[in-house]
């Protein structure tokens, strides 16, 4: 059967390199490339290849296999470096018979693994069944001596002590190698879901690339290769490390890389580029513009979309010596339209779902520090570092990871494009630093004036700081803002608070001792027409 099988499988793989011969008396030549360099952008991947063939004369098809199934046939661009060698037609065919590794080593190692395991099992199996025949032959040896009188007493004792070491040797034997079985049998479980699961991420599909030669002058070519894949990728992620709240912040910017193209790509050179991969290079063309009008009544309110960077950028402010690494061998390439990372280090990613991270830029920037609260959100105090803008450091923006005192404190994301001065970084929360924010009854009050009703409120925000050293707190609060002119709001008392009279901000920048109280007011009115209801506040 399976010599059967083996012959249909050969015959399949010999139609199929009909199918690239067609009816035509072209001399066939079949083998792989060399991967030479390839460009990630943040959306699809440009690969480079290079190879050697030996050209006969007269009409050849070179068909270039083992090529990623997701390599657009616009991009294929194809050189033989020689004015001997004409270039007819190049075309893209799928391949779905390639063995199941090409060259795979996770898989192959896997298998190769899942062999010996199998093979040890087996033996233990040997094993077992030798002991229970081992077992049998004692138990049937037992039964005749039953029928033998002619033993003496002594000799009676030692075959009975003979025979109870042996039948606790062959048990004893046997456990052991059940127990072996058992073991051998959860690794070969494990194995075959790993198998299972890096072929279905290999998938066993493939094209080739078939190009169409007219030699006129036999002889071994060399060529290059190109196109471009849309199943790889890489977006930019950030490191961010403060070692205490005297030191300077350490950004470490990389690139979390995605690779599905089903390509190995072993030891080669990369470069990672913010430019789109098969962008339209047609420059628009003029268009007029109509003015149309539409009815009032039907008019939706709509509000702006802004684009993640953007969205970003539109937040207000009260948001919130190791050995080498890549970043040392990268070189950075701003053309005026895009920025290039070329990497001097060869790497090999496995076409997997699994993305892989290569350090870019290592950066080292000032820091301050202080705490921050907003009591009337949340009371808990907050440590905050703030540092430079990234606008100048050919960066991208990008979610990132938090470590403060070699500890992850949360995730965060960084805006180079933001228009915002210094960047603000909440590290964590700081319970030694107790906030309290408490309404002040007795100084609140609601009284009727004229046609109106006027509305009090005084609040008290207190601050303690439990620890053994000095501290600087930004104390945020705030007072409602008004939608109408009919709805009049004074702010009465704010203990010397910084007020911003555009949001209704109120900010103190408190120095607090070691063990100090500090107890901060503020108190506002709000005054609004007696036949309607205010709320907000």
């Amino acid at each position: 059967m399976i010599k059967t099988l083996s012959i249909i499988f050969t015959s399949i793989l010999g139609l199929s390199s009909l199918c690239f011969h067609g009816q035509d008396s072209a001399s066939f030549i079949s083998q792989k490339s060399e991967i030479k360099n390839i460009t990630i952008h943040n959306v699809g991947a440009h690969i480079e290849r290079i190879g050697t063939a030996n050209i006969n004369l007269g009409a050849n098809q070179l068909i270039i296999n083992n090529l990623s199934p997701s390599l657009t046939n616009e991009s294929i661009q194809f050189v033989m470096n020689s004015n001997n060698v004409i270039v007819n037609s190049i075309s893209k065919k799928m391949n779905y018979l390639n063995e199941e590794t090409n060259g795979n080593k996770e898989l192959d190692f896997l298998k190769d693994s899942l062999r010996q395991i199998k093979e040890m099992k087996r033996l233990q199996e040997i094993n077992i069944e030798v002991f229970l025949q081992e077992k049998d032959l004692f138990n049937k040896n037992k039964s005749v001596l039953k029928t033998t009188r002619e033993f003496i007493v002594d000799d009676l004792m030692d075959l009975s002590d003979y025979f109870k070491k042996s039948i606790l040797r062959i048990q004893s034997d046997i456990s052991s190698a059940k127990k072996e079985v058992n073991s051998l049998a959860i690794i070969e479980g494990k194995l075959l879901k790993q198998i299972n699961t890096t072929v279905k991420t290999t998938k066993n599909q493939y094209s080739s690339i078939l190009i169409q030669l007219t030699c006129t002058k036999a002889g071994n070519y060399n060529y290059e290769l190109s196109y471009n894949s849309n199943k790889a990728g890489w977006v930019p992620y950030y490191e961010i490390r403060s070692k205490g709240i005297n030191s300077s912040l350490d950004i470490t910017y990389k690139a979390k890389i995605f690779q599905n193209t089903n390509e190995i790509w072993s030891n080669v050179l990369l470069s990672l580029s913010t430019g789109e991969l098969n962008q339209s290079n047609n420059a628009p063309s003029f268009q007029t513009q109509y003015v149309n009008t539409y009815s009032i009544n039907n008019r939706k309110d709509k509000s702006t979309s802004y684009n993640g960077f953007k969205a970003k950028a539109m937040l207000s402010d009260d948001s919130i010596e190791e050995s080498l690494s890549s970043s040392e061998f990268t070189s950075v390439d701003y053309s005026g339209t895009q920025i290039i990372y070329s990497i001097a280090l060869p790497y090999s990613i496995p076409s997997q779902i699994e993305p892989i991270f290569i350090e870019i830029q290592k950066l080292t920037l000032d820091a301050t520090y202080d705490y921050y609260c907003y009591p009337k959100l949340d009371k808990d105090v907050f440590l905050m570092c703030h540092f430079e803008s990234l606008g100048n450091k050919n960066l991208l923006p990008g979610n990132g990871q938090v470590y403060f005192e070699g500890k992850s404190v949360g995730k965060t994301y960084l805006d180079p494009y933001s228009v915002k001065k210094t960047n603000d970084l909440s590290l964590s929360r700081d319970i030694s630093i107790i906030c309290e924010r408490n309404l002040e009854k007795k100084f609140s009050s609601e009284t009727k004036v004229g046609d109106n009703i006027k509305f009090e409120k005084s609040y008290k925000l207190t601050l303690r700081n439990n620890k053994d050293q000095p501290v600087t707190v930004v104390l945020v609060d705030q007072i409602p803002k008004s939608t109408k002119k009919s709805i009049d709001i004074q702010l009465l008392e704010s203990t010397e608070a910084i007020f911003n009279k555009k949001n209704g901000k109120l900010k103190w920048n408190i120095a607090l001792n070691p063990n100090e109280v500090v107890e901060k007011k503020f108190s506002f009115t709000v005054k609004h027409p007696s036949d309607s209801k205010v709320s907000g506040f």
